[in-house]
C-alpha cells in the first residue's frame, strides 16, 4: 500500500481521501519529540479529527510543564507515572489511560527503561 493512503488528508479524509483506518507505524518516520524534562522521539499520523502517536521518552523522563489536554492511549513499555493536582496514577505494560480534556496532568518515567505508549488526541486548531 502506498505511504498516501495509508496516511490519507493529514485532517482525516476531508478532501475525498480515504480516511486512515489502519495506521502502519513501520511507514511513518520517527521526528523529535520535546517538552521540558522530557525528550524523545514520536510517530505521528492524523485522521478523523485525531492525532494518533507512537511515543518513546527516555528512563527516567519527568515533564515539568502541566497539559489541559486530554489523551486515551496504552503502555506498551516501561513504567511512567501521571500526575495530576491532587493525585497521581502509575502506569505499567498492559495498561491502558482515559485523562479528560482540561484536567491538569504531567508524567514522570521510572528509571530503568524507556516508556513506550500509544496515545490518542484530538487535533486542537491552530490560530
Amino acid at each position: 500500500m502506498s505511504t498516501e493512503t495509508e496516511t490519507g488528508d493529514q485532517q482525516g479524509g476531508q478532501t475525498g481521501d480515504p480516511v486512515l483506518v489502519g495506521v502502519d507505524f513501520d511507514l511513518i518516520p520517527w521526528e523529535k519529540w520535546q517538552k521540558p524534562g522530557a525528550e524523545g522521539r514520536v510517530k505521528i499520523a492524523y485522521t478523523q479529527g485525531l492525532r494518533v502517536r507512537l511515543m518513546e521518552l527516555p528512563a527516567g523522563f519527568d515533564e515539568h510543564e502541566w497539559c489541559l489536554r486530554g489523551h486515551q492511549g496504552y503502555v506498551l513499555q516501561g513504567e511512567f507515572t501521571i500526575h495530576f493536582e491532587n493525585r497521581s496514577v502509575p502506569c505499567r505494560p498492559g495498561m491502558g489511560f482515559v485523562i479528560p480534556d482540561d484536567e491538569k496532568h504531567r508524567s514522570q518515567g521510572a528509571q530503568g527503561e524507556p516508556t513506550v505508549v500509544y496515545v490518542v488526541d484530538k487535533v486542537v486548531p491552530t490560530a
